[in-house]
């Protein structure tokens, strides 16, 4: 019997609160269902969830105990954890998949040296860079630029990495001198909507009280999101698309600051702020919405969320941000603001509403999920990670 592969993450495979753990579940299931063993390691996701958890398909999820810091105190745990636990499950993988930086840089410290296929969504030390803009400090120019060392240290001793564009992939090369020959792109993907979903349309929208075209976006509440450019665009064509209606999705710091912002615009009684939302009534509202709008102000690794409104039918305006232009102009309805600002994106939304009210929109809506669906299924980028797996530790890798 050939040895597991351990699937290494800073998130939990359990619950989906986004697009980092989209994608550690959709490569999960990618190669349980290639017959591939597989184990999870990953950090507590909070510091009262167990530290073995079982999760669907019979994968184990092992946790490193860690009180939730994010600073050096939660290096220190991560590293002292990492070492415990690699103590006595160092002779038990033939290789790792690692899906975001700090945990693999912790059991890199506790000794591990396996072959790895190392995936890159985005820097963390640029996220924390646009996390602290607003309130920039020396402690924050110093930890941005130990958490840079720490991920060219991650990259630069990968066997081969995995990225979801080109954007990516320059960056890599920007950023840490990565030679581009070391490195494979697979577009990021999204599910099919249901049809059954689908066909209740007109039902969702009497349920949720969308008697009005409402713009929908799903983005995390932090800065790089950029939806307070969505809540101006939303101020500047209150006068000239009076029947418009928002719906912003998503939880985060900025939330009570977003709401403040659209109160003093004069306009949260045209904006809904759900927070957090399921899954499922996450995607009633994709499925009864008419439109999905992606205000990224920067790092866009790939945007997963165009993708997935297209599924449902949706068209996007998007900011020509990161790897956005790779992937929104290559579907049917999609459009690209001029630039990152509130005008460019009302412009843009203003012209394709005028572009889809021209067309039969259910005509609109099914061409565009069938143009998704086949440029962006998952077995398109399922197949590029397993052949990545494969190359690089062998046909037989993780197999009873």
């Amino acid at each position: 019997m050939e040895k597991p592969i351990l699937v290494v993450s800073d998130v939990s495979a359990e619950t989906v609160h986004g697009g980092a753990e989209r994608m550690l579940t959709q490569h999960v299931r990618a190669l349980v269902k290639a017959g591939i063993r597989i184990a999870i390691l990953t950090r507590q996701p909070n510091p009262e969830a167990t530290l073995v958890q079982e999760l669907t398909d019979g994968v184990m999820e092992y946790r490193l105990p860690w009180s939730g810091d994010r600073g050096w105190r939660g290096l220190r745990e991560l590293k002292k954890a990492a070492r415990d636990w690699w103590q006595t499950h160092d002779d038990l993988f033939a290789g790792v998949i690692a899906e975001q930086p700090f945990v693999m840089w912790a059991l890199m410290k506790a000794g591990c040296r396996l072959p790895r296929l190392q995936v890159n969504y985005s820097f963390a030390f640029e996220e924390y860079t646009t996390r602290h803009a607003l309130d920039w400090h020396m402690r924050h120019a110093l930890a941005a630029a130990a958490m840079r060392r720490l991920e060219a240290g991650v990259y630069g001793s990968a066997s081969h990495l995995l990225v979801l564009s080109d954007y990516s992939r320059r960056r890599l090369a920007e950023e840490f001198g990565t030679d581009s020959a070391r490195v494979t792109i697979a577009f990021g993907g999204a599910v099919p909507a249901r049809p059954e979903l689908l066909a209740q349309r007109e039902v969702l929208r009497g349920e949720l009280g969308w008697d009005k075209p409402v713009v929908v976006t799903l983005r995390n509440l932090v800065p790089r999101t950029g939806v307070d450019l969505l809540v101006q665009a939303a101020a500047i064509l209150k006068h000239d698309m009076p029947e418009l209606r928002w719906c912003v999705i998503g939880a985060g710091a900025l939330l009570e600051p977003l709401k403040a912002f659209a109160e003093a615009l004069g306009i949260a009684d045209r904006i809904e702020f759900t927070g957090f939302l399921s899954e499922r009534e996450t995607q009633r509202r994709l499925a009864a919405a008419d439109m999905f709008m992606l205000p990224t102000r920067s790092l866009e690794g790939f945007g997963l969320v165009t993708v997935e409104a297209n599924m449902f039918g949706l068209p996007v305006v998007a900011t020509p941000v990161g790897a956005i232009p790779e992937v929104a102009p290559s579907l049917p309805c999609n459009r690209l603001a001029a630039d990152a600002s509130p005008l460019a994106l009302a412009r843009a939304l203003r012209a394709t509403w005028r572009d889809i009210s021209a067309m039969d929109r259910d005509a609109m809506r099914t061409e565009l999920r069938q143009a998704a669906e086949a440029k962006f299924g998952w077995e398109h980028h399922d197949a590029i990670l397993l052949d990545c797996v494969r190359r690089l530790f062998g046909n037989g890798a993780g197999k009873a």
